[in-house]
Parts: structure tokens; sequence; C-alpha cells
């Protein structure tokens, strides 16, 4: 029976400190994939036909030409996953989550974004999260989180990974961002062309 890997990825921050540029959007996404390593080879040709150089890391803020962005996207809408996000716009956010460190915040979105996924989806699956600090603490503060909050999640195993050996981790990341400028600069150009692979984008704000 094939089952899903998810990886997840973040835009913008977690950090509540505005006064120091803090992002007011944060997004995280999660792709899903049931051919992971189809998936891995499809951007690894992606990165060979626009003759990028060897391993390079493909990150929405490192496509500052429009051009290379529009073509990364088109591209990347032919491949074969699905994606989820949720959208926080950090200024409406409560004294509870006000409260948290940046890694509790981020990790209680994570488990937020976890929930829209379908259960029969999740069964069995791999779940990958972007290294965010210490690999092992992050694991076991995702878990607790979870738990604390009585979120069954169903993956098989869930894993930390960086981004730079992970490709399925920087497909998310191109989506996060996607969702990112859309909201913080008003541009909707790469958005648009990955839409259709976005099943659902929660809005929360508090």
């Amino acid at each position: 029976m094939l089952t899903f890997t998810f990886t997840v990825d973040e835009s913008g921050d977690a950090s509540l400190n505005f006064r120091k540029g803090a992002s007011r959007y944060f997004v995280i996404s999660v792709v899903a994939t049931q051919f992971p390593d189809s998936l891995r080879d499809y951007l690894e040709n992606i990165r060979k036909s626009l003759r990028l150089a060897d391993h390079y890391e493909f990150g929405f803020h490192k496509l500052a030409s429009v051009k290379l962005r529009d073509k990364v996207f088109t591209a990347l809408s032919g491949a074969d996953f699905e994606a989820w996000a949720i959208l926080v716009d950090k200024t409406l956010l409560g004294e509870e989550l006000r409260s948290m460190t940046g890694l509790e915040r981020y990790l209680f979105f994570v488990a937020e974004l976890i929930k829209v996924v379908p259960e029969e989806k999740r069964a069995g699956g791999t779940l990958i999260l972007d290294e965010f600090g210490y690999p092992d603490k992050t694991k076991d503060e995702f878990k607790r989180i979870l738990k604390a909050r009585n979120i069954t999640h169903g993956f098989r195993r869930i894993s930390i990974r960086r981004s730079q050996s992970e490709p399925l981790i920087q497909i998310a990341d191109l989506v996060a961002g996607a969702i990112w400028r859309r909201d913080t600069n008003n541009d909707t150009g790469a958005y648009e062309i990955i839409e259709r692979k976005i099943r659902k984008l929660v809005e929360y704000g508090g």
C-alpha cells in the first residue's frame, strides 16, 4: 500500500518583534506525494533544464528574477504533489500565542496545519520537518504539542532534515513563499501558477 511523504517549510518568521523587522505574515506549507523519489528527480530536472548550478537549493526568496521565478513555478505546476498551507497574521494573535517562544509558536501552527490534512492521507505516512533550531528538541516539542492538543497525527515516522539535503522541503518553501508574497507584496504571480496544487489555505487571525 502506497503511503504519503509530507514535508513542511515556512516563509516569513515566527517572531513578534516587529520593531526589529519581523514580518506581519507567517506562512507554513505542507507538501505531500506518494512518489517522493520521482518528485525529487523532477525538481532536479528543473534545475538542469534551467542550467542552474549543481546542488542549487530552490528557495522562493532566492528567485529574485521574476523571469526565473515564473519558469520555476510553471515547471513545478506539472509535478505530482498536493499542498496545504496556513497563513498567519501575527498582528492579530492573542495573548496565549504571544507568550510562546518562536519554536513553540512555529510548531503550534504546524500542528494546526496537520489537522487540515485528511486523516486517510496521513495514515502510515512520513512527515519531514525543516530544521528549526535543534532537531531533537524540535521533534520532542512537536510531539508534546500534538499530545497536549489531543491531535492524533497518524504518521509512521517523523524526522527533521535540512532543506539543503531534502528537495521536497524546497518545494514546500516555494509554495509557502508564493503565498507569503501574495499577501505581503500584493504580488499574485507565483501563487496563481501554483494555486491549483493547494488543496486548502487556512487564514489564521487569532
